[in-house]
């Protein structure tokens, strides 16, 4: 591999158009290659914090950068800072030569040295999983995800959204009068209303709907998005918020076949809270997804006592809406 000099500096605000560039370039405009817009929301507006972003250089040319997005999950009352291994784009002629080693191990430590306490996550492909394991990273596992069989189709389920997409940005969630289900004392995002508000109504390029689910006196609101799946589309359960924070499995259930079937959606899949017992299995037609589900890394950049806290898989509340790769 032939060696070449180049210099590694932070990212400032003023290099997002040649940042976009070099995506273009590594990527491709069909490629996946994000916009402005995407990129401030993701890397600059997100509510905790702006992402670190390396960016390495052969003279004035933008040749490699790297971003790890800034998250914050929490335990047992204790807010743990974290760090998400996502962006990296190297200039096709410059492949090869490491880059994304070396800025990935740059970024590192940086953070060990603004950081006084942190750790890093993930979900790799099967392609990158064996490089991030020699940078020192471990297998957590993966999310116990389930799909749901509905009774329901329609080939007009992406018009059908519309209306939800509509009433998700009506949502006015200053004063929303809901809450974030227990986690019973599990590690989940660290969520605030404002949270929901970033992540759900503010993102742009990818879609996501709102629908209100009223049982027994009580409110359950759903995020969601659709999956397209070729001859149909998946409704993705994304987040979930309760107007009293008290989950039940049972109206989950029921909420989500109510949008299916609203949207013409025959497969569910979502996270659920707790695990489903036999027979709301079988009434709900569930199944484990969990084959396919995206498998978690994690490193610890500063303090091992942090990491060794959230080491079993098992002491984790997801969602899907904390794992999709956006």
């Amino acid at each position: 591999m032939q060696r070449i000099e180049y210099n590694i500096r932070v990212a400032i605000e003023e290099d997002i158009p040649a940042i976009l560039e070099l995506f273009e370039l590594s990527l491709g405009t069909e490629g996946g290659a994000p916009v402005a817009s995407f990129w401030r929301w993701k890397h600059i507006d997100n509510p905790f914090g702006a992402s670190p972003v390396l960016l390495a250089f052969d003279e004035d040319k933008l040749i490699g950068l790297r971003a790890f997005m800034r998250w914050q999950w929490a335990y047992k009352e204790h807010v743990l800072p974290a760090f998400r291994a996502v962006d990296t784009a190297t200039h096709p002629d410059y492949r090869g030569k490491g880059i994304f080693s070396k800025l990935t191990k740059a970024l590192i430590e940086e953070l060990k040295r603004t950081e006084s306490s942190c750790f890093i996550y993930n979900t790799p492909n099967s392609q990158s999983k064996p490089g991030y394991l020699k940078m020192g990273w471990s297998v957590l596992g993966k999310p116990a995800v389930m799909g749901s069989v509905a009774f329901a189709f329609s080939a007009n389920a992406e018009q059908k959204f519309i209306a939800f997409q509509n009433e998700l940005q009506q949502v006015d969630f200053l004063t929303l009068p809901f809450k974030p289900a227990t986690s019973n004392g599990q590690v989940h995002t660290n969520h605030s209303l404002l949270y929901y508000k970033w992540r759900y109504q503010s993102i742009p390029e990818i879609p996501y709907g709102s629908f209100i689910y009223k049982y027994s006196g009580k409110t359950l609101m759903l995020f969601f998005h659709l999956k397209n799946r070729g001859k149909f589309h998946e409704l993705r359960i994304c987040d979930e918020l309760w107007s009293d924070g008290l989950p039940e499995k049972k109206v989950a259930l029921q909420a989500y076949h109510k949008l299916a079937g609203k949207l013409g959606t025959p497969v569910i899949s979502f996270i659920p809270g707790q695990e489903l017992s036999v027979w709301q299995q079988l009434a709900y037609r569930a199944f484990s997804l969990k084959k396919y589900a995206p498998e978690i890394t994690v490193r610890e950049v500063n303090n091992a006592e942090l990491i060794a806290s959230v080491q079993n898989i098992d002491n984790w509340s997801f969602n899907l809406g904390d794992l999709e790769l956006f």
